[in-house]
């Protein structure tokens, strides 16, 4: 009786083991990993400011080159100089913009993304995800990976 109690139970584990074996073939993930992700590589959208999601019909955007950026900022588009290590050390200078009036909202939006950038002086990339921070360590806003437009028809 021992002996088929046994044979019995090792027939269970085994039908279990190979049915766990097929279940997580099936929930494997097979998308190609998400490329390594860069400032100067990659257009940025903004997500969140001050801490805030950003409700907009248009969001501000950054995309950087070697030691360019220019975007949109809410109302203008805007360029200037930046730095990045690493290390994940961020500084900008010299930025401009052109100079559309701006109504309540995107006028309000518009200064508060310049004085955010400007606090900026560290940057972790994350989960496609730039997050701008200060000296404290605090997100001053947060950028999603802009998608390709073949991507946007998925």
């Amino acid at each position: 009786m021992l002996k088929v109690f046994f044979s019995s139970l090792t027939r269970q584990i085994i039908g279990a083991l190979v049915f766990l074996s097929i279940i997580s073939a099936c929930s494997f993930d097979a998308r190609e990993p998400a490329p390594n992700m860069t400032l100067a590589s990659t257009s940025w959208t903004l997500k969140t400011l001050d801490g805030k999601p950003v409700t907009t019909d248009k969001l501000p955007t950054i995309q950087f080159d070697n030691t360019r950026m220019n975007g949109y900022s809410g109302c203008n588009q805007f360029f200037g100089n930046y730095t990045s290590s690493s290390d994940g050390i961020f500084t900008t200078s010299a930025v401009g913009a052109t100079k559309m009036a701006c109504l309540d909202d995107k006028n309000a939006l518009e200064q508060q993304f310049f004085a955010q950038l400007e606090k900026a002086n560290q940057y972790a990339i994350t989960l496609e995800q730039l997050h701008l921070l200060d000296d404290k360590r605090n997100i001053l806003m947060v950028l999603n990976a802009a998608k390709p437009a073949a991507d946007k028809a998925k």
